[in-house]
């Protein structure tokens, strides 16, 4: 994914134009805001996720990001473009038991399996590290290292890539805990944004 300039037409520069490797939302623009449900468009969803993000419109292969005044592209062009390419990411499904809900055991395995070989080799780039801590009655309790510590993604990698990746693979999954002690992070791959 790359980001291109600013789109014609457009006089402001609260715009960028980041445009992916496949259609979004083929036959018609849809425009999302800040607080919308965009849960059915992932892409724009992990968009506005991001602080300082006011407005996605998404269309084609195309998502166009309107920025908040107080925030400038410096600072958050690189995080969208991360929160997009989470989002699109494939997961490959995992084997996770047959039957309509697992046990904790189950969806610890099936969880330590996806953080493996999905979750921390992508962050693991970043200086990150995402460890699996327990589960408890379907809910998956994690802890972020290193460059995830206190990063101002952290977030968007625990609900676009870990939750949306276990809520798909497994049965019986309730939800994700992050019991990280983010205000200890030392060395943050992404800096919390001003106001964000």
């Amino acid at each position: 994914m790359a980001a291109s300039s600013t789109p014609t037409g457009f006089t402001t520069d609260r715009v960028r134009r980041f445009v992916v490797d496949r259609d979004i939302l083929s036959d018609v623009a849809r425009r999302f805001v800040a607080g919308d449900d965009a849960s059915e468009v992932p892409a724009a969803a992990a968009a506005l996720s991001v602080p300082g993000v006011a407005e996605v419109v998404v269309e084609g292969d195309a998502l166009t990001v309107l920025r908040r005044t107080d925030v400038e592209w410096d600072a958050l062009e690189e995080r969208v473009a991360y929160a997009i390419e989470l989002a699109l990411r494939p997961t490959a499904p995992a084997a996770a038991p047959a039957a309509p809900t697992a046990s904790d055991d189950d969806i610890y395995a099936v969880a330590d399996r996806i953080l493996r070989r999905d979750i921390n080799p992508a962050v693991q780039g970043h200086g990150g590290r995402i460890d699996l801590i327990d589960v408890q009655d379907g809910v998956v309790v994690v802890r972020m290292m290193g460059g995830c510590q206190g990063c101002g993604m952290a977030n968007v990698t625990l609900r676009q890539g870990i939750e949306q990746s276990l809520r798909r693979a497994v049965p019986g999954f309730r939800g994700l805990q992050d019991i990280t002690d983010h205000a200890a992070g030392t060395n943050p791959y992404f800096e919390s944004p001003p106001g964000g």
